[in-house]
């Protein structure tokens, strides 16, 4: 067979196999979704405010778990049920544990460091195994230990100035989360690192919506120069790529340093630095992976740890007979003799379902993070193309009665209790899609977790948290409203805090200012 006649077969076979599957794929329709305008697509259509309610609506309308929409030619797949995020981002895991590219995040603002926004390789996978081992040293070592000395400084602040409380939760979440991955102390006010931890992702919260910037849809527009008019964007993406460097340099640096000079504290950084694997040749690579790993702990456990604790304190001012009946099983449990421990803590039931029921009530990413389809694929029926955008609407999931029983609007921590209400119901999932799906779900989910419960099991001992009142004496009414972003919180409301008896007040009062290393 002559080398022409060899070519011009394989250029067949090649058409043949183009041909079979683009003709696979157009046997199935795309997911079901509203109608969209020529070349725009659904850009009009797409609510800008907590679009989760509306991609939910859109299962409800069309009968059917998965939905689409286009926008400027960009598919856009949404999951509004946890079969379908378990059966796409779980089994078939290989295929959709990429993330989409985002021009605006990951090239003007520099989060490409960010494990998050990683796309599924191998510096993904060494990035994320040395922060699993960093969490799972840490769990007991580290965490616990600062969680529980930031709680009790919590008291100690909120007790002080107690209308000051979201103030003092977000010092209570950069507390633990600076110390355990650094070692570095924190101001009680003002402190650096936590203002500028609060300043990035209050950004990346906005920027990293897809959408949100016209270049992620165009990215031709990244080229743009940040003097050119209209290219606001490129000029707010120079100045936030300043900040995102120094959050992820700076406490690491410090860390570092003071390990080197041996006078580094119990924490993450220590103790990774220590470890024979941070000696060996690939030490520059493996370094910069563990200061990776570390920004992630910082800025993601601070977020979603401040969203889930501001939301536990809304539901406690909304709901004072689920916040008696938590008191009721601590004093049980621990009594009012003194401050609650990680030890006794495990034990109560219902703690457990009040925190649960936080990060069920409302999520901290209602819509995860997006992941991206690798390649073409048929679910349900249903061609999902190659690159579309795939979003786990974890809001959906999370209220879907089917799962969690009636009333899912309402705050009941009982739905994930056994009807006696003695143990925990194994037959209810834990509330973890809250963190994401798959092999993209956070690692460093358990410092979120662990740091609420301890803050929790404390304020409910010490606390009757209630509604505030005007100058007149009459209740303020509060709402269960939430921001818009790829993090969402509780907007901002007034509550108060009394101490619950005198003996509670001197034990706060005898809380120290310093944590014993």
């Amino acid at each position: 067979m002559s080398s022409l006649n060899a070519y011009a077969i394989g250029a067949l076979i090649a058409f043949t196999i183009l041909v079979y599957r683009r003709t696979k794929y157009q046997r199935f329709p795309r997911p079901p979704g509203p109608k969209g305008l020529p070349l725009v697509g659904n850009v009009i259509g797409v609510p800008t405010e907590q679009p989760w309610l509306a991609f939910k609506e859109w299962s409800d309308q069309y009968k059917s778990d998965i939905v689409s929409l286009q926008v400027f030619g960009k598919d856009m797949i949404i999951l509004n049920s946890n079969f379908a995020a378990q059966e796409l981002f779980a089994r078939r895991w290989r295929n959709y544990s990429g993330r989409p590219f985002l021009p605006m995040v990951i090239d003007l603002m520099r989060w490409d460091w960010v494990l998050t926004f990683l796309q599924f390789n191998q510096e993904w996978k060494d990035e994320r195994k040395i922060l699993r081992q960093s969490v799972t040293y840490s769990a007991q070592h580290v965490i616990q230990p600062r969680a529980l000395f930031s709680s009790r400084r919590l008291l100690k602040h909120i007790l002080k100035t107690p209308k000051n409380y979201m103030s003092h939760v977000r010092h209570f979440a950069g507390l633990t989360v600076v110390s355990t991955a650094y070692g570095i102390d924190v101001k009680p006010e003002g402190d650096p690192y936590v203002d500028m931890a609060e300043r990035t992702m209050s950004k990346l919260s906005v920027a990293g919506n897809f959408g949100t910037y016209l270049v992620d849809f165009f990215p031709i527009l990244e080229y743009v120069p940040p003097w050119f008019p209209g290219a606001q964007f490129r000029r707010d993406a120079e100045e936030w790529a300043q900040e995102v460097e120094s959050v992820n340099d700076g406490p690491y640096q410090i860390a570092k340093d003071n390990f080197v000079a041996g006078k580094g504290k119990n924490c993450i950084a220590s103790h990774m630095l220590a470890t024979k694997e941070f000696h060996g040749e690939d030490r520059d690579y493996k370094e910069r992976l563990l200061k990776n790993a570390l920004g992630v702990v910082y800025l993601g456990g601070a977020d979603t740890t401040i969203s889930t604790l501001a939301t536990f304190i809304l539901a406690m001012v909304m709901h004072p007979e689920a916040q008696r009946r938590a008191q009721d099983a601590i004093e049980a449990a621990i009594g009012r003799d003194h401050l609650p421990d990680y030890e006794e803590i495990q034990d109560i039931p219902y703690l457990h379902a009040i925190v649960r029921e936080a990060l069920r009530w409302h999520p901290v990413l209602p819509l995860g993070v997006a992941h991206r389809a690798s390649e073409d694929d048929i679910f349900a029926g249903y061609h999902i193309p190659k690159d579309a955008m795939v979003i786990g609407n974890a809001w959906a999931m999370l209220n879907d009665e089917t799962t969690f029983g009636k009333d899912t609007h309402l705050f009941k921590p009982e739905r994930f209790l056994t009807k006696d209400g003695s143990a925990l119901d194994r037959s209810v999932p834990n509330p973890e899609m809250a963190f994401g799906f798959g092999r993209r779900i956070c690692p460093g989910r358990v410092i979120a977790y662990s740091s609420v419960m301890i803050a929790a099991a404390a304020l409910l001992q010490c606390f009757t948290i209630q509604k505030a009142r005007d100058e007149n004496g009459k209740e303020i009414e509060v709402k269960d409203e939430y921001t818009t972003g790829l993090l969402s919180f509780p907007k901002p409301f007034e509550c108060d805090f009394q101490v619950r008896s005198e003996k509670l007040a001197l034990l706060i009062a005898e809380i120290k200012d310093t944590m014993e290393e």
